[in-house]
C-alpha cells in the first residue's frame, strides 16, 4: 500500500513539473524570458511557488532546460534541412545555407531578448547551458560534415582538420548574433551572418 502511494506521489510530481514546463515553454514564447516570473508561471499552474522549487531550482534552472531542449530541437532542424538540399550542391553554398537557416532561426523563434539572457547565461556557468555550447552538441557535427566533404572534393584547402574549422564557423555565427544581440535593433542578422560566413569560405578556397 505505502509503494503505491509513493508511485502515485511519483507520478504526480511527474505530471506538476510536466505542466511547469509546458506552461514555461509557452508564456516565454509569448512573452520574453525577462518578462515572466515565477509567480506567472505557478498561477496558471494553480499552483504555490513553494511547489515550484520542489521541481525547479529556480527560473534560470527552468530557462537552461528549455534552451537545452529548443537546441537540441533546432539541431534536428537544421540536420533534415540540410538534407533536404541536393547531393551535389557546394559545400560553400551550403554553408552559406545553413548560416542563413540559423540566422532566421535566432531571429524568428528565439527573438532578440531571449538570445540576449541565453548569453548572459552562458557567461554565467548557469547549469544546463553545457548543452548549448558545448563542442559534443550536434551543429558541430554538421557543420564538420560540410566541411570535411569540401576538403575531401577540393572545394577547400586548410592546414587545420576540418573539427578545428567547424568550431571556427560556429564560433562566427555566434560571435555574429552576439553583436545583433548588442547592436538590436540597427542590425541585420541574417546579412551579417551571410557575409561573415562567406569571409571564411574565402578563406579556404584554393586560390
Amino acid at each position: 500500500m505505502r509503494e503505491k502511494k509513493l508511485d502515485k506521489r511519483k507520478a504526480q510530481g511527474a505530471e506538476t513539473k510536466k505542466k511547469l514546463y509546458e506552461i514555461a515553454e509557452r508564456l516565454f514564447t509569448e512573452s520574453n524570458f525577462s518578462d515572466v516570473n515565477v509567480e506567472d508561471i505557478t498561477d496558471e499552474a494553480g499552483i504555490t511557488k513553494g511547489a515550484f522549487y520542489v521541481h525547479f531550482e529556480s527560473k534560470d534552472a527552468l530557462i537552461a532546460i528549455l534552451i537545452a531542449d529548443h537546441a537540441a530541437r533546432a539541431d534536428v532542424h537544421y540536420k533534415t534541412f540540410l538534407e533536404s538540399l541536393p547531393d551535389d550542391m557546394p559545400s560553400s553554398l551550403v554553408l552559406l545555407a545553413l548560416a542563413e537557416r540559423i540566422a532566421d532561426t535566432l531571429a524568428n523563434t528565439f527573438g532578440c531578448k531571449n538570445m540576449t539572457k541565453i548569453y548572459q547565461m552562458l557567461l554565467s556557468g548557469t547549469a544546463g547551458t553545457e548543452a548549448v555550447k558545448g563542442y559534443g552538441r550536434e551543429l558541430y557535427a554538421l557543420v564538420y560534415s560540410i566541411l570535411e566533404k569540401g576538403l575531401r572534393s577540393g572545394e577547400f584547402t586548410s592546414s587545420l582538420p576540418p573539427e578545428t574549422l567547424s568550431r571556427h564557423f560556429v564560433m562566427a555565427i555566434r560571435g555574429v548574433s552576439y553583436e545583433w544581440c548588442v547592436r538590436y535593433p540597427d542590425f541585420d542578422l541574417r546579412e551579417q551572418a551571410m557575409e561573415h560566413i562567406r569571409l571564411l569560405i574565402e578563406g579556404i578556397q584554393p586560390h
